[in-house]
């Protein structure tokens, strides 16, 4: 059993490896008494907690509260805050009630007078030691009860000698890792831009001087591609406390009698095993839960691009001879980019205008995708449906679909305004407007950008409280368009792109099939967002492309190969300007590829080596009997050479067959963990591939 209650005041949760307890205190509030280690005498957590107290520092404020509610002399961050409708403004609960079951525990808190009631929804994953968190606040009265702040969860973690992992990044740095003491106050990490974005990612790492390999790690990730606020506050009184979930700046959600608000969930989780231990749990629970059933099991297919071919100058002859020559080196799914729609010739028009443009496709589109098929590819559009640029049809016809304040110019991002997903037109005509374009062609990928900010959060017609209300309506009717499209074509595979990885998060998991990791092709800077972004999310959902060297760093072909081959290979060269011997090397590295993808996109991770750390960066992936690290030297310094690369995962009785730069070994498991292999890398921008296989 993964729920087990004592005397109805005791509740533990209890995973694989670990334990997760809360209890009903002496005054009646529930608190958090336990994260870590599995312990499975729950009675010994029977005793009462003594404290000192005094009118500056009641107990209620010192107490690790598993869901703490603004007000009472509370001056800690608080999960939730609310008024009721005669101006009251703090929520007084007790613990009323449980439900549970093997895997799924509801605690029930009610206020003592008013009709409101949150509910705390726990599922606990065994095997994963993963545990998902929710909370729905349901009015059950008869006047509104307005939301000011509505976290997914609250966490508290015993001591104040954390260390803080967050990923503050920029448009083409994503995911690049900070890592600050937390010892006194608070850190806040948020987004307020109407999508996850790229300056920090919506989660929280905590650790005690974690490695890869050993070290206490407290985690947790949520589900949610809108405005996100993580907190994280060393408390006066040697806790931490943790809350997570929408952004509570400029939110409020009305209540009317009768309803409720459910929250995104939290998927958190324990590591005694390092960052390692936390990635593998967590790679582990989006692979069985969260992506799309349809091709969650399925690699995804080696696609070009053919942005740097032509850019905007698309043309229906000059894009069937780049699918040939895509066909030729062995390329699975040819993708238009922008470009291919009416009027589209920059980007300042069209947008909003997602028809096929008769001059460049005279025939129709079907002339283009019926070639793509006859070579064997399936075909892929660009698409950014969110999005209109006043130039365009749609703009002209419909000025009121976009947000807007009355007495204000418009601000422009990329020249686009954001369309208004808050009015249901708008919503009946995206997802329309979608469904024909797939029913109307085959349309088997979909790479679905967002590249700008919501700027304006005017909403017509609305008084305060529902005018704040704004950013998550959108957010819902966003994920109702997406999952309206995916039913009616449950086949056609969907990238999450916004101005590269500014929607990779758990919400967009469940609607989409893989993130665009970053507008940044450079080889050894997406190396560096690679390693990062690979503490949370796995291979098989990062799209990573092999583009034309830029002029400021001329890395080889090879060199490129490998980077994105640690990812979801994708290919974005200008196939017209290469030479023989790299459209040939671009065959053969896609063959090799195609051999190990099974294992890249579905193996365990193991990062071995960092450029931070090492001077050199090494990767393994591991799938049963098979297994493959690549290493990478971005510049070879003091002559040193070679370089050893210690293995992970495997099994040190077993033998392994090591496939390493023309060399092929015979070793055992321990000598390859403990010893390693030698590899030579030599100058700048060297790589190799090292394949494994387990021979008993």
């Amino acid at each position: 059993m993964a729920i087990n209650i004592y005397q109805d005041k005791i509740f533990a949760l209890q995973t694989k490896n670990n334990s997760y307890l809360l209890k009903k205190d002496e005054n009646g509030l529930l608190s958090h008494v336990y994260w870590g280690k599995r312990i499975d005498c729950i009675a010994d957590f029977d005793e009462t907690t003594q404290r000192s107290e005094n009118s500056y520092h009641l107990h209620v404020d010192q107490t690790m509260e598993e869901y703490a509610p603004f007000g009472g002399m509370r001056y800690k961050e608080t999960a939730l805050k609310l008024e009721f409708c005669d101006g009251t403004k703090d929520f007084r609960y007790r613990l009323t009630g449980y439900e549970a079951d093997e895997n799924r525990l509801e605690l029930i808190l009610e206020d003592v007078f008013y009709p409101c009631r949150v509910r705390l929804i726990y599922q606990v994953y065994e095997a994963e030691d993963i545990i998902r968190r929710h909370t729905v606040v349901e009015n059950f009265g008869t006047e509104d009860i307005v939301l000011e702040k509505c976290a997914s969860a609250q966490f508290g973690l015993a001591g104040c000698d954390y260390r803080s992992i967050q990923f503050n990044g920029t448009w083409a740095k994503e995911f690049f890792r900070q890592e600050d003491s937390v010892r006194g106050g608070k850190k806040v990490y948020e987004s307020m831009r109407g999508s996850t974005a790229h300056v920090a990612n919506p989660c929280f790492i905590l650790h005690r001087e974690a490695d890869e390999e050993k070290g206490e790690v407290y985690f947790g990730l949520l589900a949610y591609s809108g405005n996100f606020k993580v907190t994280v506050e060393a408390t006066p009184y040697d806790w931490t406390n943790v809350v997570i979930g929408i952004n509570d700046t400029d939110f409020s959600w009305v209540l009317k009698p009768g309803e409720s608000l459910e929250t995104p969930a939290v998927y958190a989780g324990y590591s005694a095993e390092g960052f390692t231990g936390m990635s593998q749990r967590l790679h582990r629970i989006q692979h069985r839960y969260l992506m799309p059933k349809k091709l969650a099991d399925q690699p995804l297919k080696v696609l070009y691009n053919s942005w740097y071919a032509t850019y905007f100058d698309v043309r229906c002859e000059e894009q069937k001879k780049l699918a040939e020559k895509a066909a030729s080196i062995g390329v699975e799914l040819f993708v238009v980019d922008d470009g291919w729609f009416l009027g589209r010739k920059d980007d300042t028009r069209a947008l909003g205008d997602w028809t096929p443009d008769p001059d460049k496709f005279p025939n129709g589109l079907n002339e283009l995708i019926d070639h793509v098929k006859s070579l064997g590819m399936e075909f892929g559009l660009w698409i950014e449906p969110e999005m209109v640029n006043e130039n365009s049809r749609l703009y002209r016809e419909h000025p009121d679909w976009i947000y807007r304040f009355p007495n204000r110019s418009v601000l422009k991002g990329r020249n686009q305004y954001v369309l208004d997903l808050t009015k249901e037109e708008v919503v009946s005509w995206m997802i329309g407007m979608l469904d024909k374009l797939l029913s109307d062609h085959d349309i088997r990928y979909l790479k679905w950008d967002m590249n700008r900010a919501i700027g304006e959060n005017g909403v017509y017609g609305k008084h305060s409280a529902e005018h704040k209300m704004m950013w998550h309506t959108h957010m819902l009717n966003f994920y109702r368009v997406v999952k309206t499209l995916r039913e009616r074509h449950p086949d056609v595979e969907i990238e999450a792109c916004a101005s590269g990885g500014g929607r990779a998060d758990l919400g967009a998991m469940t609607y989409f099939d893989e993130y665009w990791t970053s507008d940044n092709t450079d080889p050894l800077d997406r190396l560096s967002i690679q390693e990062s972004y690979s503490l949370l999310y796995p291979a098989k959902y990062m799209r990573a492309w092999v583009t034309d060297s830029p002029e400021e760093r001329k890395v080889s072909l090879r060199f490129a190969l490998h980077a994105a081959m640690c990812g979801s290979l994708g290919i974005g060269c200008n196939l017209n300007a290469l030479r023989r011997e790299e459209l040939e090397l671009l065959k053969e590295q896609i063959t090799v590829y195609k051999k190990i993808r099974m294992t890249v996109q579905f193996g365990e991770l193991y990062r071995l080596k960092s450029f931070e750390t090492d001077g050199i960066q090494a990767v393994e992936y591991l799938r049963g009997a098979e297994g493959v690290v690549f290493a990478f030297l971005p510049a070879g310094r003091y002559g040193k050479n070679p370089y050893c690369v210690k293995l992970r995962g495997l099994r040190a009785d077993g033998t392994y067959r090591v496939n390493c730069q023309g060399r092929v070994l015979e070793k055992s498991g321990a000598y390859l963990m403990e010893v390693g292999i030698k590899i030579q890398l030599h100058g700048d921008y060297d790589s190799c591939m090292i394949q494994i296989n387990n021979m008993v």
